[in-house]
């Protein structure tokens, strides 16, 4: 059955006199409606039915052989939805009982008026286009619903969720094999509270009643309790507020898991994941979210500090879908300058703008059947906020100098370092495309919440430099990992990297020393308060520090701050800075024009 395109309407008049016909189709064509199709009689109009689809049809209620109300109920025997309006030169209330109980949309009489006519097709088209937007949102709903029954059902970590009264509304499969050995009275419709009893579990119970009072998240806390064979186990538990979509908590949500089996068998741990490296805790999280999610065909906002690896959680999410075998396109959205940044995402027609010598295949078409990562998406400006929703919304859009749309079939995976629910409050970011990106969002976890994977990152990167380089280094003193294990890393992987390559390079012999490692890694030395804990102190960033202090991490300091005192480090070098603060050097660029930087400030 033939389609027209999506700014096209398709009308069917049907009336036995020619006149009347051609009349119609001048008025509806007159105002932009087409195509506008006729028919003469019942016979003809049903033969249209079946060989096109139409958005409108208006029917004369007396035809040759037939009638309006016989064409009305064929329509709904070939299950067809358009409206349907009914036009007679005899009008009772009997006939226009039994169009509307038909479902007619609405009946003129003759003579018909233009304003009438063109009146009543617009409030049809109107119903109708709301009509198929409500089915379009139910639709994307239940594909919401499904991808999120998917990952609900297929996490290895237990979920449960309970009302205000704390009694338990779902649990997935996960969470019933765990709490048939541990508890089996803790079971869907059962009252948390009353199942924990004052025993091991009397922590889990006081935690949710926290959670639920004060609105605040509890991300982990770890208990130990005893299976009815005697058997200790330890677990660790995550209680999240459930929002209402009203500002305030519809329940809570908790996530379990079973610590026991992980500390015995860390050799059963992945240490990789595609190009992604890491064994600690949180990227065994990442690993299975990437799983779960990678299968699910849905929009993606990874998220994370700069340096912590988005691109690689993007390329194993590509690699986990079913478009692995088609395009994955990056795009850098702070690298291109704004004019150009929509050209470069949607294409252009040749001669669209001055330069434009020639059509240009966009990037989202380059991705037509694969993934598209649009990375630093929190730093787009309105405009391109606006059309990416479009884009999002319609999986259609189009090129600049373009009258016609290209519909694409791509997933959507966007990156950003910034806070984008805290950019939405100030405004700086649209709501509804915020929505449209965090789907699902995957959140990295800095290097220094993972201090445990920084020598076996640091060993990869020693093995990758010293081969490319063509150096022997093997390995690195106890002294030099101890620094490393201790440095917070603000750069993150990133910063670590650019660490490495430079100690191999400087290292002309098998083993990374201290004397190979930089400044502000030697010199860091967390002091302790009288409680034990590790508290930072930083001279005047713009000042020197004697040899025996140390540099504060950069991610202490304000934005500004941190700017200056990178730049200050480096000598004035922008380049050096970028890699001090873990960003590339267009976003330092930035980032000084944003904020109105002073560089004059400086003591170089």
């Amino acid at each position: 059955m033939p389609e027209y395109e999506e700014n096209e309407t398709a009308i069917l008049v049907v009336d036995d006199e020619e006149s009347l016909r051609h009349t119609f189709q001048i008025f509806l064509k007159r105002q932009g409606y087409s195509p506008v199709i006729m028919a003469a009689t019942f016979e003809e109009a049903v033969t249209a039915l079946t060989s096109h689809t139409f958005d409108l049809i208006i029917s004369d209620i007396v035809l040759e052989g037939a009638s309006g109300i016989d064409l009305l109920k064929r329509t709904r025997e070939l299950g067809l939805d358009c409206p349907v309006v009914m036009v007679t030169g005899y009008p009772n209330v009997e006939t226009a009982a039994e169009a509307v109980r038909l479902g007619a949309f609405d009946y003129i009489p003759k003579p018909v008026e233009k304003e009438t006519l063109l009146r009543t097709a617009r409030l049809a088209l109107q119903q109708r286009k709301l009509e198929q937007e409500k089915k379009r949102a139910e639709l994307e709903r239940e594909q919401y619903r499904s991808s999120l029954e998917t990952i609900f059902r297929s996490v290895t970590d237990a979920i449960l969720t309970a009302d205000r009264d704390f009694n338990i509304l779902r649990m997935n499969p996960a969470a019933r094999i765990l709490f048939l050995e541990l508890r089996p009275q803790l079971v869907e419709g059962a009252n948390l509270i009353s199942s924990c009893g004052n025993d091991e579990f009397c922590p889990l119970k006081d935690d949710a009643e926290k959670v639920l009072r004060t609105g605040i998240e509890i991300t982990e806390h770890r208990i130990e309790c005893t299976t009815p064979d005697k058997r200790q186990k330890v677990l660790s538990i995550c209680i999240s507020p459930l929002e209402d979509g009203r500002g305030g908590f519809q329940g809570i949500v908790i996530v379990v898991r079973d610590m026991t089996s992980k500390i015995p068998l860390q050799s059963g741990r992945r240490s990789t994941f595609h190009r992604i490296i890491g064994a600690s805790d949180a990227m065994q999280t990442v690993y299975t979210m990437i799983e779960n999610v990678g299968r699910v065909d849905t929009t993606v906002l990874v998220t994370g500090e700069s340096g912590t690896g988005k691109e690689l959680v993007t390329e194993a999410l590509h690699l986990e879908s079913h478009r692995k075998n088609r395009p994955l396109i990056k795009v850098d959205c702070t690298a291109i300058p704004e004019n150009l940044l929509e050209s470069e995402l949607f294409g252009h027609k040749k001669g669209s703008f001055t330069g434009a010598d020639q059509d240009r295949m966009g990037r989202i078409l380059q991705a037509d059947g694969g993934t598209l990562f649009l990375d630093e998406i929190g730093d787009i400006s309105p405009m391109m906020q606006l059309r990416l929703l479009r884009f999002l919304q319609e999986k259609t859009f189009y090129p600049v100098g373009r009258d016609t749309p290209i519909q694409v079939d791509v997933r959507v995976i966007g990156a950003t370092n910034v806070d984008l629910k805290k950019k939405v409050q100030e405004g700086g970011f649209r709501e509804d495309l915020y929505f449209r990106l965090r789907v699902i969002d995957i959140i990295l976890p800095p290097l220094r919440e993972r201090q445990n994977d920084v020598i076996l990152l640091t060993n990869h990167f020693i093995q990758k430099f010293s081969s490319r380089i063509g150096k022997t280094v093997s390995g690195i003193s106890d002294q030099a990992r101890e620094l490393l294990s201790s440095y917070p890393w603000p750069g993150n992987i990133r910063e670590l990297e650019h660490v490495i390559e430079r100690a191999c390079v400087l290292c002309y012999g098998s083993t990374i020393s201290t004397e190979h490692l930089p400044l502000e890694v030697t010199t860091y030395r967390p002091e302790q308060t009288p409680f034990g804990h590790s508290i930072i102190t930083q001279p005047p960033y713009l000042e020197t520090a004697p040899a025996n202090t140390y540099t504060v991490p950069l991610e202490h300091m304000p934005i500004v701050d941190r700017i200056l005192a990178a730049l200050s480090k480096a000598g004035g070098n922008k380049a050096k800075a970028a890699r001090l603060l873990g960003m590339d050097r267009s976003t330092l660029y930035r980032k000084v024009r944003e904020l109105n930087i002073d560089l004059n400030v400086l003591k170089l």
